[in-house]
């Protein structure tokens, strides 16, 4: 049916419309009886000056113009874009780097490291075996393998058998644990899960170690009996698996199309990670003096697109807990997703509650919390290459899934990243969280937050340094007090002296993760770094190597850009041989 005039309302409008016209009349006619006589001047002037031009001239100049036009638009558009998405700063030097010359210098420099990281690898190399760039036209047989492998493991850290002088890495204590599952990993080691049908065991091992994980953190018939989960390669890989899984629930349950996730700055570097991995805009937060994200800083970042907010349950950097259940306040009023990133935490903060100390509520049992990660190769002390991500209820989790219906090789579904994986270490993880229990758990724990406490006192004593925040478990971070002592050069001296501690930034600052390797090491830990401190403070030019020039040009470069070029510079030679 058409629109004409026959319709009766258009019959009753018209007189409205007709009474607008006229008073629009009255008004615009004596504004345009006194500008007519300019604009048709002008007119007639504009044709006189164009009518020297043919036709295909005035349409090939409006073309060109339109082109200029557009173009100038776009580039305005992604300056916009790009000011938005990485700041001013950012987008000046990217653009700074267009001119002639200045990308060539910049080259110029980077080609001195990456010459400098080069050559630091093949001294590093000397006097071992010649580096292998192709297959041996022989097979070699296994004792020259084995004696191979003997041979380049001469440059790796030497741990002994209990103690340790590295941060976190070493989780596992005891030769009985250890031996136990390496036993288990040999047995196991030609299992993959892919194939249930053939290895049926493995299916039940992995649930009940996703039980086992669910029920210390909120889960279980105790908590939630809901909570359910998958088994990981890592961290990262469950959080980056939570992050999917919540970007495609929320895209079903609410239609978002350009998510974003809101984290701290202190949040993991994997949540980077997973945002440029599912293209989810990322949203960091600063955090309070306390090192903590606020619930405040949460509200105002809150966007309809939001799909995903992140709680440290501790933080990498400094130890330290978000509060998540004020968080979950905010996410519930919004309809949010919660993600406590327990990683760290998941093994040791539940045995610390019981044992009573003050751990502020961070899994299921907070109202809000939607999904977490907890790894099983940490404080789990399991083989490295395990980790559990859990959700709240199947309805997120399937979203982690990839089914494939119309594949000619038959019908296909995998829970996650991995298609094959190895049996071994879920074998490995499950023999771990058995062998270890509750009461293992609960001793471990006890022993490791005391030589953090311990340590805590000792830096309390040291002139010149004091403990960051006040972390709540086992991560203690410590930095500076005076400028006389850069932080980075007493943790190249540690490095000097067998210790291997997490360099970090902003504030610069070092820290230290224990683990039960190192209950026995405080004291010879505390003694080393007053000695190292004291020595920076008398003698700030004692280191010239190390990672603390590196430090020292990441603080003051400004440009991130040209830093993150540099650690890519820096991957790149590691995983080249040195020849």
């Amino acid at each position: 049916m058409g629109l004409g005039g026959s319709h009766p309302w258009l019959q009753q409008a018209q007189p409205h419309l007709q009474r607008w016209q006229a008073q629009a009349s009255s008004i615009l006619s004596p504004h345009w009886a006194r500008y007519q006589p300019f604009f048709e001047d002008q007119t007639a002037w504009v044709d006189s000056q164009l009518a020297q031009y043919r036709p295909w001239q005035l349409v090939l100049v409006t073309v060109l113009a339109s082109f200029v036009l557009y173009s100038c638009l776009s580039t305005f558009a992604s300056l916009v874009s790009s000011i938005q998405d990485a700041g001013v700063k950012a987008t000046f030097f990217r653009w700074l780097k267009k001119i002639p010359g200045v990308q060539y210098f910049v080259d110029k420099e980077l080609g001195k490291y990456q010459k400098k990281i080069r050559d630091g690898f093949k001294k590093a190399a000397e006097g071992g075996e010649t580096p292998l760039v192709s297959l041996p036209v022989q097979n070699l047989p296994a004792s020259s393998v084995r004696a191979r492998l003997r041979e380049k493991a001469k440059g790796d850290v030497q741990i002994a058998e209990q103690d340790s002088l590295v941060s976190g890495t070493l989780y596992m204590a005891g030769k009985e644990h250890q031996d136990l599952l390496n036993e288990v990993y040999a047995s196991y080691a030609h299992t993959n899960p892919l194939h249930t049908d053939v290895f049926p065991s493995l299916r039940t091992l992995e649930a009940e170690v996703i039980a086992m994980t669910a029920s210390l953190v909120g889960g279980g018939a105790s908590g939630n009996p809901e909570v359910c989960g998958a088994m990981t390669s890592g961290g990262s890989e469950s959080i980056l698996t939570a992050v999917k899984a919540s970007r495609d629930y929320m895209a079903e349950k609410k239609g978002i199309k350009h998510p974003e996730m809101i984290i701290a700055v202190s949040a993991h570097a994997a949540f980077f990670k997973a945002a440029e991995y599912f293209k989810v805009k990322l949203v960091v937060v600063p955090v309070g003096k306390d090192h903590r994200m606020s619930a405040s800083s949460v509200k105002r970042a809150i966007t309809r697109n939001t799909i995903l907010v992140v709680a440290s349950s501790p933080g990498f950097p400094h130890g330290v807990m978000d509060p998540v259940e004020d968080i979950a306040k905010v996410t519930r009023r919004y309809g949010v997703c919660l993600h406590s990133d327990a990683c760290l935490g998941g093994f040791v903060l539940p045995f610390a509650r019981k044992l009573g100390h003050p751990i502020p509520p961070f899994d299921f049992s907070v109202p809000g919390v939607t999904s977490m990660s907890i790894d099983t190769h940490k404080f789990g002390m399991a083989h490295k290459g395990t980790s559990v991500v859990l959700y709240s209820s199947r309805d997120i989790r399937k979203h982690q899934f990839t089914q494939i219906t119309e594949w000619s090789g038959g019908l296909y579904i995998s829970p996650g990243f991995a298609g094959s994986r190895s049996g071994a270490l879920i074998a490995t993880a499950w023999a771990s969280l058995v062998h270890m229990g509750e009461e293992g758990y609960l001793r471990v724990t006890q022993e490791m937050l005391a030589a953090a406490k311990k340590f805590q006192r000792g830096v309390a004593n040291i002139q010149g340094l004091r403990v960051v925040g006040q972390p709540e478990m086992c991560v203690v971070a410590f930095e500076s007090t005076h400028r006389s002592v850069d932080i980075y050069k007493v943790n190249d001296l540690m490095t000097q002296r067998g210790w291997h501690l997490n360099a970090l930034q902003f504030p610069a600052a070092v820290h230290i993760c224990f683990t039960a390797r190192h209950v026995n090491v405080v004291d010879q830990l505390l003694k080393d770094l007053q000695e190292c401190t004291e020595r920076v403070r008398k003698d700030p030019k004692c280191v010239k190597d190390g990672m603390a020039p590196m430090y020292g040009m990441a603080a003051v470069m400004p440009d991130r850009r040209m830093i993150g070029d540099f650690l890519t510079m820096y991957q790149e030679e590691l995983m080249t041989v040195s020849v």
